[in-house]
């Protein structure tokens, strides 16, 4: 379920759980990014954010490795940090705080009326719908039989549900300088405030923790451990190298697992060494090209043209209406060039409009939320 309920400690304190992250060119703009962060799961009308927890992005620019991996330079990344009072009783809102860089920062409050829009940066945040979709039962019991188990169409687990939404919109020569490098990474992060600061989650792709490092009984090294809040511990620009190898073992067993669904071999690899995709899994960040124009399906287009060798051609990243399930399954099933794998949901009820703050407005009577229920792969 991308990043929704993805540790224990998440899904006990929703509001450091982190559900989502979006990263693309401002359409129809040139020069201009902009980059969403999305926490808290069945958020309701008068949810608010914590006045506890400092919410970061990160962008640090990415370079192709010898070795066809993306990584990023993460000693050169711009932190951009979002920090929140608490609930004003007499509006019902909140007041927030952004800074980045050396010494710049900008005051906004809660909701549309709040949002700041400047030429440098501009931010909203509030309570949207979510824009994920994702038939999370079938992708379960897919896992769990070892065998493709979704349907068409399939059933949207997030039909309906909102999200606490931080957007940002930034020029990007002002405030990143995109001289310095054509692909930029983006990853964000919940922490506590105060120093020093405490890592409770982070996030980079969608679904690197509930699908790729799941436990489904493949990983011999690390066989019944539950890696995910281990994972968010750890500086997503800067793994510890003992972390990395636990991870390696997960990635391996478990993309091995997925190759095999359709009873065919996309990604042969040899015994002793690691699967073709795990180490770009591993560096786990959305990564844009910059110097291209806003396109709508450009997820993992980047890491693509890097492991082929044939270059992206799109810009990459991840766009709000992106249909990641999809993109993600046909991949670890079928390699780059195998047929599609779908879940059976092709879009958000309502879908992310290209105006910002992009996502639509909230639901005012969401269904519940029953994490129990969604994860439970039974009919």
């Amino acid at each position: 379920m991308s990043d929704h309920l993805s540790s224990l400690r998440a899904v006990q304190d929703p509001v450091i759980d982190l559900t989502d992250l979006y990263f693309f060119p401002v359409p129809d703009v040139p020069g201009r990014l902009a980059v969403v962060l999305n926490v808290f799961p069945g958020a309701r009308p008068g949810t608010a954010f914590s006045d506890a927890v400092l919410y970061r992005i990160r962008l640090a620019p990415a370079d192709i490795g010898s070795d066809a991996v993306l990584r990023a330079r993460g000693e050169d990344a711009v932190a951009f940090d979002v920090t929140f009072t608490d609930i004003e009783p007499d509006t019902g809102d909140q007041g927030g705080a952004l800074s980045y860089g050396a010494d710049r920062a900008v005051a906004f409050r809660t909701g549309e009326k709040g949002a700041v829009r400047g030429s440098e940066v501009s931010i909203f945040a509030g309570l949207r719908r979510d824009p994920f979709f994702m038939d999370v039962k079938s992708e379960i019991r897919t896992r769990a039989t070892r065998r493709l188990a979704f349907t068409a169409p399939g059933v949207d687990a997030v039909a309906g549900q909102n999200v606490l939404s931080i957007v940002l919109e930034l020029d990007s020569d002002a405030v990143l300088g995109t001289d310095r490098s054509a692909l930029w990474a983006a990853t964000g992060e919940s922490l506590s405030r105060g120093t020093p600061a405490a890592r409770f989650e982070r996030i980079g792709r969608p679904e690197a923790k509930n699908v790729l490092l799941s436990v489904n009984g493949n990983d011999t090294v690390n066989a019944t451990v539950d890696l995910r809040d281990l994972y968010n511990l750890d500086d997503p620009f800067d793994v510890p190298p003992e972390s990395a190898a636990a991870y390696r073992a997960r990635l391996d067993a478990n993309l091995a697992m997925f190759d095999q669904l359709d009873d065919a071999t996309a990604w042969p690899f040899a015994e002793g060494q690691h699967h073709p995709l795990t180490e770009t899994l591993l560096h786990d960040h959305l990564v844009l090209d910059v110097t291209k124009p806003f396109g709508e399906h450009g997820y993992l287009d980047v890491e693509r043209g890097a492991l082929t060798g044939g270059g992206h051609e799109t810009c990459g990243g991840r766009w709000l209406n992106d249909d990641v399930i999809d993109i993600l399954y046909s991949v670890i099933v079928g390699g780059w060039n195998g047929g599609p794998v779908r879940d059976g949901v092709d879009a958000a009820v309502i879908p992310a409009s290209r105006a910002f703050p992009y996502l639509a407005a909230a639901n005012p009577d969401p269904p519940a939320l029953e994490a129990g229920a969604i994860l439970d792969p039974s009919d």
